[in-house]
């Protein structure tokens, strides 16, 4: 046997540090954390905003009633989110293969397709949150004078026509605008707030603030969504909005509809425990619920961003069939962002209560501060859910639209009688509680999936052809022998 070279330098075996490390030169993910470093960057812009629109709500209106606001803002969110389509999921994933074949004509019929389906269930989301305000009032403890004043909110559910648009920016890698454009609807509100705050207003004036934020918001996303389409000379016409959608886009219903599903499923168990905690703490829980969550965010916004910056990758990654590249962005963004997360936590759990303090004018502050518990809580289910950031858009760039579904479905019935018995027995603290059980799950079983899925795929895509058969007559028996 020869002994090795003295002469060579010998190679040590890579510690995963020194690959984590490595990961630095990875160019793909290089993008990935750009685009969502510029839209955290409006997000955190946002959401200091955000804070002082909170301080001056909290001081001007007090604990119940600024619980009552928060609780009928949520059941419009909730009804709005559940019944829209995730279109900007559709414009990305059939936009990414139009570009691919570089067929505008049939772009121009998705925008329209999507444009529709905003519009139509927006306007069933407004009917829906007018019809049911007098019945949901009773069941989240809100007093029934309110009623009229949660009409008025209602109109807030309209404010979901900005998905195309905001696909529309995604899908030509236009972050940096919608980065310009989160901080502006919470600098809205907080100007309306401290005009509400200053004259003594009443929950009318703080209602009809972030009523008002809200559209301004959405109205800056369409324009610039549709400008954008302008620009590029794809603005969909008269003859796109009547033409066949589906041509060019097998399975474009098929896709939107289980998509529908997967994500109104996901709002029912994610943004249903706003509405459950009013109905078993009253308006005083839903407020405190309502901060911790806004505390959380701290995670939950980067993991949202993380969605929405690397769905676009993604898609294009698998329309150009480079299943490698696919594995290895999906594993290297959730590795990188939950390990960011984890940090995260650390100095919350240190430094939390202080924080806490800044959120609210010094006579709210002892009401609050019961809301450091479960904010530390929701924030360690944020880990969970920063981790598997990367796996549902990966899901659906995958077009496993269906599969998504049947996952979320699952995992529905399994989280929400979770949620109901954990916040009856234990107040806020069973709501957090059954968050980190939800997400936790939800990691594993769509980490587990995804990677089942890309591995099969690649191992078929580099399985070695088999060899061609001979040519010529098959030998008969007597060659054989």
């Amino acid at each position: 046997m020869s002994s090795p070279d003295p002469s060579l330098p010998s190679v040590s075996p890579q510690t995963w540090l020194r690959r984590l490390w490595s990961w630095r030169r990875d160019v793909t993910l290089k993008k990935l954390y750009a685009n969502t470093i510029m839209l955290f960057s409006g997000h955190a812009f946002s959401a200091v905003i955000g804070l002082g629109s909170v301080w001056f709500t909290t001081a001007g209106l007090g604990l119940w009633q600024f619980g009552i606001l928060t609780a009928l803002l949520s059941f419009t969110s909730l009804v709005g989110n559940t019944l829209k389509f995730s279109t900007w999921e559709a414009v990305v994933k059939y936009g990414a293969d139009d570009l691919m074949r570089n067929d505008h004509d049939a772009l121009r019929r998705l925008i329209a397709f999507n444009t529709l389906l905003d519009i139509g269930t927006a306007l069933v989301s407004l009917a829906v949150c007018a019809g049911l305000a007098f019945v949901v009032l009773p069941l989240i403890k809100v007093p029934s004078e309110y009623l009229h004043f949660a009409l008025f909110l209602s109109v807030s559910a309209f404010f979901t026509v900005s998905a195309t648009p905001v696909g529309v920016l995604r899908l030509f890698d236009r972050f940096g605008l919608l980065a310009v454009t989160e901080p502006i609807g919470p600098a809205v509100r907080l100007i309306l707030c401290v005009l509400c705050y200053k004259l003594e207003w009443s929950i009318w004036g703080f209602g009809a603030a972030y009523l008002a934020s809200s559209a301004i918001d959405r109205f800056i996303t369409v324009w610039f969504g549709w400008r954008e389409l302008r620009r590029r000379d794809l603005t969909p016409g008269w003859r796109d909005i009547f033409a066949r959608h589906t041509d060019g886009h097998p399975g474009l219903w098929k896709f939107v509809l289980a998509n529908n599903g997967r994500t109104s499923l996901g709002v029912l168990t994610k943004q249903s425990d706003d509405m459950i905690v009013a109905a078993f703490t009253g308006p005083a829980g839903a407020a405190l619920w309502k901060i911790a969550k806004q505390a959380a965010s701290v995670l939950s916004g980067p993991a949202r961003m993380f969605v929405i910056s690397v769905f676009p990758q993604l898609a294009h990654l698998w329309s150009a069939r480079d299943y490698r590249g696919f594995r290895r962005l999906v594993v290297r963004s959730s590795a990188t962002s939950t390990l960011g997360a984890v940090l995260v936590v650390g100095v919350f759990a240190v430094l939390g209560p202080p924080l806490l303090g800044l959120f609210f004018h010094k006579a709210a502050q002892q009401h609050f501060a019961s809301a450091y518990v479960p904010a530390l809580m929701l924030m360690i289910s944020r880990v969970a859910s920063v981790a598997m950031s990367p796996f549902m858009p990966a899901m659906t760039a995958m077009g496993r639209a269906v599969r998504n579904l049947k996952l979320a479905l699952i995992l529905a019935c399994i989280s929400v009688p979770t949620l109901l018995v954990l916040a009856w027995q234990f107040g806020i603290v069973g709501a957090a509680l059954s968050r980190i059980f939800a997400e936790v799950l939800t990691a594993v079983v769509f980490g587990w999936t995804v990677m089942h899925t890309i591995n099969t795929r690649v191992r078929k895509a580099e399985a070695p052809a088999p060899a061609p058969a001979p040519l010529g007559p098959r030998p008969g028996p007597a060659a054989a022998e």
